[in-house]
């Protein structure tokens, strides 16, 4: 018998009505689904970015433990403060690539509420690019927290733009304690007795001291170092050529490049250093096929992991002869959280609060005691008291000052970069390398982009 009426007719009404409120039931998910997840959630979800894969609560610990500490300290954050149903936390790439990678973001239209900032990248570009939000005023509430030395990496033309949530990192000389032993170098070292003892090193097919140079941004350290032994007052003499009554070419600044010259003429440092990164050198180090690296505090996580077949300690980077200045050594708190300057106003006060949960020091202790800290940015969160951490304090933190590169603009800094890189690989002489300096601060000073506009 042919079909003279609607299928839905010889369906029974209260089946008809279950179909439809399953079809309903249905269309809305599929909504849901669709929808962005700030409006599907019950409260609001705070987007925290990082230029780099470094901008992470315990940078230096391995992404497992990172991870444990991140959803640890966000799920007692989130019990804290109901009103947040989320915080979502995207930092990845190289380091060198994080100014590049937030400038994408933003013009791309990406949602960025609290940006996870190096001071490094606040001072030299960040402001100025205008991706930031200050807020000396906002922070009053939680700034007793913060040391206030620590506070001053963030300040820029007298405001800040982030609160330090970091250890406090100094600059010094990792040494294998065993050879050094084994070859009678004095400890700490004399340059005299570093330069005495490269042929037996070398003889041992040791290499004395290996950098990661092919990671760019780690070259200025040196020149920080050398810098402050030439000039006598490298942060004075640096705000001095920021505002043009000095210039990056001077005396003291081609000293300084020559002095880190000297270091490879002399055959401590070696030019295989350009092609090595930051894994290699480590890796070389812990291996045994080098006797000494330089660099930061935050080193020592990874030497306490994988250095187990000797001893290894720590001597300042000493002065060299006939310099008028003593040796400083570059340091500060690094990290640090910062508000976007595109955060829509409804969500600075939660961005505030989580910035505020992350200085109080039972909370700060998660994340800080993960990197064995030397010092803290954070008030009641003790450094730790092995043997190399008591050298430290006895002698590279007292003579620590504001990395300089925390001073200059960007630019500068790759340009310092680049020219250490130049004299080290002898393809460019310690003046030709200050004048390339110059040449580049010249260039942001005539283009209008320099001093920062307010």
């Amino acid at each position: 018998m042919p079909f003279s009426q609607p299928v839905h007719a010889r369906i029974p009404q209260n089946a008809r009505r279950r179909s439809a409120l399953r079809l309903l039931v249905v269309a809305l998910s599929l909504s849901a689904a669709f929808m962005p997840a700030s409006a599907n959630a019950d409260g609001v979800t705070l987007k925290v970015f990082g230029g780099s894969s470094l901008d992470v609560l315990a940078p230096r610990e391995t992404p497992e433990v990172q991870t444990k500490i991140r959803e640890e300290i966000v799920a007692g954050f989130l019990k804290e403060h109901p009103e947040v149903s989320a915080v979502e936390w995207d930092a990845q790439g190289p380091q060198s690539g994080s100014l590049q990678r937030l400038m994408t973001a933003k013009l791309s239209g990406q949602e960025m509420d609290l940006i996870a900032c190096s001071a490094y990248w606040v001072n030299g570009a960040y402001v100025r690019r205008g991706l930031l939000r200050p807020i000396t005023d906002e922070i009053q509430p939680f700034v007793a927290n913060v040391d206030p030395a620590s506070l001053g990496a963030f300040n820029v033309n007298g405001k800040v733009y982030g609160v330090p949530i970091t250890s406090l990192s100094t600059s010094t000389i990792f040494y294998n304690v065993d050879l050094f032993k084994k070859f009678g170098i004095p400890t700490p070292p004399t340059y005299a007795d570093l330069k005495s003892a490269v042929p037996k090193l070398q003889e041992a097919g040791v290499i004395p001291l290996l950098h990661q140079g092919s990671n760019s941004v780690m070259w200025p350290m040196w020149y920080f170092e050398t810098f402050s032994q030439a000039s006598g007052d490298p942060v004075g003499v640096t705000q001095a050529q920021l505002e043009s009554k000095e210039k990056f070419d001077n005396a003291a600044s081609v000293e300084a490049f020559r002095l880190i010259k000297q270091w490879v003429d002399d055959g401590i440092l070696s030019k295989d250093s350009l092609s090595v990164d930051m894994e290699g050198m480590r890796a070389a180090f812990a291996s045994g096929k080098s006797a000494m690296y330089y660099g930061g505090t935050w080193e020592v996580p990874s030497l306490k992991e994988n250095v187990k077949g000797f001893s290894w300690g720590v001597f300042p980077f000493p002065k060299m002869e006939g310099t008028p200045g003593e040796a400083k050594h570059g340091g500060g708190a690094d990290n640090g959280m910062c508000l976007s300057a595109s955060i829509p106003e409804e969500k600075v006060k939660p961005a505030l609060d989580f910035v505020a949960y992350l200085t109080k020091p039972e909370v700060a202790k998660i994340y800080l005691d993960a990197e064995q800290p030397i010092a803290t940015s954070i008030k009641g969160v003790e450094g730790v008291d092995e043997q190399y951490a008591k050298d430290l304090r006895a002698t590279a933190f007292p003579n620590t000052i504001k990395f300089l590169d925390w001073i200059w603009p960007s630019e500068v800094t790759t340009a310092v970069a680049s020219g250490i890189a130049g004299v080290v690989g002898g393809t460019a002489t310690p003046e030709e390398a200050a004048q390339s300096v110059q040449a580049t601060f010249k260039s942001l000073v005539d283009e209008g982009n320099w001093p920062p506009k307010d």
